[in-house]
């Protein structure tokens, strides 16, 4: 194992070594017990040199991040991919108001060894000379003779109002008789005209009219066949089937002076297999080359790959799973290699210079080499183990997590925005014991519909099941589980120490389930557990329980993570005279609200409240007549912006902790509007027994101290740690009295002050 650069590790050599020695052990733990884990996941990059286009920003397509995801495509294709895989470029998600799918650049190969591509064909790229639609027609019929079809099934594309062909569709389907796969193609007949392409920019592949096909009588269902072994040939059986009852084709065009030829959405891997051998010796015994594009070919029936998607604002590459601990040190570690190679980054900045994640997730997903191997499917009181202790401990949710956490957010806790969730949930769980058996289809019915925000949205919450075994989707039926709550970290090193704790978690719940209670933490989990302070408090409970069970983690491990997420601001050392006080300022988690729908621009549309932050208070190094005190009523006091902080004792003699809740912008749309921002904030610390004398302070501001508001992102990391930097300003004791208002105690929320509540 190649060990990173120091310059690129947050570790000491000693720390590094630590962590993989305890992920050496938890793996031996892991395959003794023959859980047979796999781990993958979707890491989001950004570009390092440009902050402000729209592609890295809000938008989720764009020219260069087109161009910069092919070239990761190239390296890590070279890096992962055995000899004989597939470039593919593959039909991505459609979202709606999009006018098309996204694409997603794909690497594929058979985990058998056998080429997918075969080696002594020319690579599926693109020419070199351009090429014409003469070349693309004689291909296709070089490939119709290979599959043993009639030439005549071919038929021509026409662009609306176009004399000449755009292309050529071939209706094509693997189907099984007498327990062979045998080819089966028809005739295509119109309804309506002559059923030219729909208009469009995209593939043909995509714009094929089959709403003016005339109807068949019934629809000839396809072969779904997981990968068989041996080399593919292309050349089987042949049916013609009734006109129309096929509607799915491979088509071919040329753009660009390319050859394109488009793969129908097949849910058969051999199927798949079959066809790709048969274009490659098309293409070979021709000299063409060609790129393949298209549906995706079916997941976990024998291939295995990764695919890159594009994503508001970011790249996000869907890595495939391996098997070991080793496994995961070397893909993680190369994977961001090789994306600093293509001018790709982890990290991004806001307006205020703020350390910020790519902003598009970085899911981790667990499951096996097949669905059936699936740990989750063959132990799903592990499954139930998981979703307990996270909701048992939130600083699982919450440090891992990107800037935007929260009932609407895309990864919501199982208690967050529905009251009756956790009752619910444990009626579910009396049938997820370690004793029973349990068949896959009925754990997907017994948490379906409990995994979901509060839209009902099954995707967006924090333990997604989409993947695991959807009774209504049987494509999707792969034996994953995918955990949201994780953004992506800046450094390889703490991607691998997020991966360890998860599996750490697994060997340690596969011996011993996690079955206890549910906890009703209420309004506490959005107060106390917002701010960094308490979240490291419950991970360290964390880390103790392994420890008791010989997994050595370190909470000084995890401080890289509390630094990127909840970065210092500023300390201020006061002189009381009889010792120092340090008074700290800490970001913490403000969740958004999503506000109601309303139209905009002809367009429903549903607003996001990013008026609000939160900080985290601390004041150390208070001598008290009482050690045991929980408050400071004796004698200091925080005031912020005249307020009084609530603030409370942490256990540790002399220390305090508060958080503040404010608005720190005016937007377009948020709640309250009538209230008016609160920052600047300034923060002054009272000595009550002394005429009640600020013994000094800080002001923070949001924006630059004198008012102007940055008119570009930061463009370099210097630049966004000088921003840090100006906002935070100690100020001096001040002379005369201090008017120490009483304190007001919220009961929901008796950590914070909340600068929107009215005083009195």
């Amino acid at each position: 194992m190649e060990r990173p650069t120091p310059e690129a590790s947050p570790y000491t050599e000693a720390q590094w070594q630590a962590i993989v020695t305890l992920g050496d052990t938890v793996e031996a733990d892991l395959q003794r017990l023959q859980v047979r884990l796999m781990m993958g996941g979707e890491p989001t990059f950004v570009a390092i040199d440009d902050f402000e286009s729209p592609e890295w920003r809000t938008e989720a397509l764009g020219a260069e991040k087109r161009r910069r995801a092919e070239q990761l495509r190239d390296r890590l294709t070279a890096e992962f991919a055995p000899p004989g895989s597939l470039r593919y470029n593959g039909v991505g998600k459609l979202y709606p108001g999009e006018a098309g799918p996204r694409w997603a650049l794909g690497c594929y190969w058979r985990e058998d060894g056998i080429p997918l591509w075969p080696t002594v064909a020319s690579p599926p790229i693109a020419s070199p000379t351009p090429v014409t639609l003469a070349h693309a027609r004689t291909l296709i019929t070089q490939l119709v003779a290979i599959l043993g079809l009639p030439a005549d099934l071919i038929q021509s594309a026409y662009e609306v109002e176009a004399e000449a062909p755009g292309g050529y569709v071939l209706p094509l389907l693997p189907i099984l008789e007498r327990d062979r796969l045998h080819w089966s193609s028809c005739r295509w007949t119109w309804e309506i005209a002559d059923g030219r392409l729909l208009p469009g920019q995209g593939p043909i592949g995509l714009r094929l009219p089959l709403g003016s096909l005339r109807q068949p009588e019934s629809l000839i269902q396809e072969a779904t066949l997981p990968l068989q072994p041996g080399l593919p040939t292309g050349q089987h059986p042949f049916s013609l089937a009734p006109d129309n009852a096929i509607q799915v084709a491979l088509t071919v065009e040329v753009r660009d002076g390319q050859i394109y030829l488009f793969i129908p959405p097949w849910g058969s891997a051999q199927g798949f297999v079959e066809l790709v051998a048969a274009i490659a010796q098309a293409a070979t015994s021709l000299a063409l080359p060609v790129i393949l594009e298209g549906y995706l070919p079916a997941a976990n029936q024998g291939l295995a790959g990764f695919q890159i998607t594009p994503d508001p604002g970011v790249i996000e590459v869907n890595i495939h799973p391996v098997a070991d601990w080793q496994a995961l040190i070397s893909q993680t570690t190369t994977l961001y290699e090789v994306a600093t190679q293509g001018q790709l980054g982890t990290e991004k900045y806001g307006w205020d210079g703020q350390r910020l994640s790519t902003g598009g997730g970085a899911h981790i997903t667990l499951g096996g080499t097949h669905p059936e191997h699936s740990p989750l499917l063959r132990r799903p009181d592990l499954l139930r183990s998981l979703i307990t202790y996270w909701q048992h401990h939130p600083s699982l949710s919450y440090l891992f997590a990107g800037l935007f956490v929260g009932p609407t957010s895309q990864s919501p806790r199982v208690d967050e925005g529905r009251h009756e969730s956790l009752y619910e949930l444990e009626v579910a769980f009396q049938s997820l014991s370690p004793e029973a058996d349990v068949p896959p289809a009925v754990v997907d019915r017994l948490l379906r519909n409990l995994l979901i925000d509060v839209t009902g949205n099954t995707h967006r919450a924090e333990f997604c099941i989409d993947k695991l075994y959807p009774v209504e989707n049987p494509r999707n039926q792969l034996g994953i589980l995918e955990f949201r709550a994780f953004a992506m970290p800046p450094q390889a090193q703490m991607r691998l120490l997020e991966l360890l704790l998860i599996r750490a978690c697994v060997a340690r719940f596969w011996q011993q389930p996690y079955a206890r209670p549910l906890v009703r933490w209420g309004t506490t989990l959005h107060d106390r557990f917002l701010l960094p302070h308490y979240l490291a408090q419950d991970l360290q409970q964390v880390l103790v329980e392994f420890q008791e069970l010989g997994y050595g983690f370190d909470l000084a491990w995890f401080q890289p993570f509390f630094e990127f997420r909840f970065p210092c601001y500023g300390t201020v050392v006061l002189d009381t005279g009889h010792g120092p006080l340090i008074l700290e300022l800490r970001h913490a988690i403000e969740p958004w609200h999503v506000l109601g729908e309303e139209m905009s621009n002809g367009r429903t549309a549903r607003y996001v409240d990013a008026s609000l932050e939160r900080l985290q208070v601390k004041l150390q190094g208070i001598a008290t007549h009482s050690p045991n005190a929980d408050s400071l009523s004796d004698r200091y006091q925080v005031l912020c912006n005249g307020r009084r902080l609530p603030l409370r004792s942490t256990g540790h003699r002399g220390e305090y902790v508060a958080g503040v809740r404010f608005r720190a912008r005016q937007t377009l749309n948020m709640l309250h509007p009538a209230i008016a921002a609160h920052a600047p904030l300034r923060f002054d610390v009272v000595d009550t027994w002394h005429d009640q004398p600020a013994l000094g302070g800080c002001v923070y501001h949001v924006q630059a101290p004198d008012g102007e508001i940055y008119a570009t992102l930061p463009s370099t990391p210097a630049v966004a740690a000088q921003r840090r930097a100006e906002r935070f300003i100690p100020q001096p004791a001040q002379r005369g009295k201090v008017t120490v208002p009483p304190l007001a105690l919220n009961p929901e929320y008796p950590l914070t002050l909340d600068l929107r509540q009215a005083v009195g």
